[in-house]
């Protein structure tokens, strides 16, 4: 389709456009005097009576499809109530088959550009008030017991407001239920904010299903933390790859701590322990952020020479791609071998669902 087509009622925009894997095209339309976010899946595609293969084929795409509009159309409506248009949850507004393939349509939001290093150079109000609005919307989430499952900070949009910039939160099609994840072989994410216990369940292929919970999510988010605060993830041997993988190995992640607040240091280091039970809940953290005073803006960090581990293109499997971080130091254990045989797939930088 293209630029005036109608689909399902919304006039496109624009083309459909695609990047990093190329698992899912996007545009942006209007309908009812409102712009909306368009994403096209590209896989799975409905067999049709007429479509090539053999009956039998054909019924395990239509099981697959059963199963895959079940999971979208279950969260969607999970997610209705505690969300509005204009809210900083970003989630489905309208998911459809028209023909073989699937689409979902989100609010468009008009977001900033910053990137991590944008973020981190941010007077230090700021940055607090981005941590506090992030935090916010996953509590929503995780108080209906929900993971979202791919934080990373392409997922968190940054929207100028007149008192400054709030965050939206965008991106819940690989969100599930706590200790209900789907099948490890249709993991899909970004491994550098994988949790250990995670990586555990798509490369040991399902362990730990029950216990892979919103805790996950918490990790992740204490390595965005980072990012926005210091402009890149705590340092550890780059012989371990990711930081989930330094983590299981014994390394404990410590937040670079210059100009922060000695109790947000402490919180977001315990954001990224190893064992999930010893993270703070949502609460939290959202709890610790709000307690936070600024009586003045602290200095923002220097900037980082590099990212320490930016999202990565590719599909994923068999083994662990790794990048080293900003002034990488000794870990607390020995290093071990990086881990391989990770199945389960990676998605790089995908398109930010509502942005301009």
């Amino acid at each position: 389709m293209r630029a005036g087509d109608v689909l399902n009622g919304y006039t496109l925009l624009a083309d459909f456009s695609s990047v990093g894997a190329g698992l899912s095209r996007w545009t942006f339309a209007s309908k009812g005097g409102r712009e909306y976010f368009v994403k096209e899946f590209l896989s799975p595609t409905y067999p049709d009576a007429d479509a090539p293969g053999s009956e039998r084929i054909k019924a395990k795409k239509r099981e697959r499809c059963a199963a895959f509009e079940a999971r979208h159309r279950s969260m969607q409506t999970a997610l209705a109530p505690p969300s509005a248009y204009g809210g900083n949850l970003i989630v489905t507004l309208d998911f459809f088959r028209a023909g073989a393939k699937y689409y979902k349509t989100t609010e468009r939001v008009h977001a900033e550009d910053l990137g991590v290093a944008g973020i981190s150079g941010l007077p230090f109000r700021q940055r607090l008030v981005l941590l506090k609005s992030v935090a916010h919307s996953l509590k929503i989430l995780h108080d209906l017991r929900i993971v979202h499952s791919d934080l990373k900070p392409d997922n968190v949009l940054i929207k100028r407001t007149e008192l400054g910039y709030t965050s939206k939160l965008i991106d819940f099609d690989n969100a599930y239920v706590a200790g209900e994840p789907p099948p490890f072989a249709d993991i899909v994410g970004t491994i550098n904010y994988y949790s250990p216990e995670l990586l555990t369940y798509v490369q040991e292929e399902g362990a730990g299903a029950a216990e892979l919970g919103t805790a996950s999510d918490v990790f992740a988010l204490g390595l965005i933390f980072s990012e926005f605060l210091t402009g890149r993830v705590p340092a550890y041997d780059p012989a371990y790859g990711e930081p989930a993988v330094a983590v299981r190995s014994g390394v404990v992640l410590r937040v670079d701590r210059t100009a922060l607040d000695p109790a947000l240091a402490d919180l977001v280091d315990r954001m990224m322990l190893a064992d999930p039970r010893a993270r703070p809940a949502i609460g939290e953290v959202h709890a610790g952020l709000m307690a936070l005073r600024t009586p003045g803006d602290a200095p923002a960090p220097a900037p980082a020479a590099a990212p320490a581990a930016g999202p990565r293109t590719g599909a994923l499997r068999g083994k662990l791609v790794g990048a080293a971080p900003a002034a990488p130091v000794a870990p607390r254990t020995p290093p071990a071998a990086p881990s391989s045989g990770l199945k389960g797939k990676l998605l790089g930088r995908t398109p930010r669902e509502g942005r301009r």
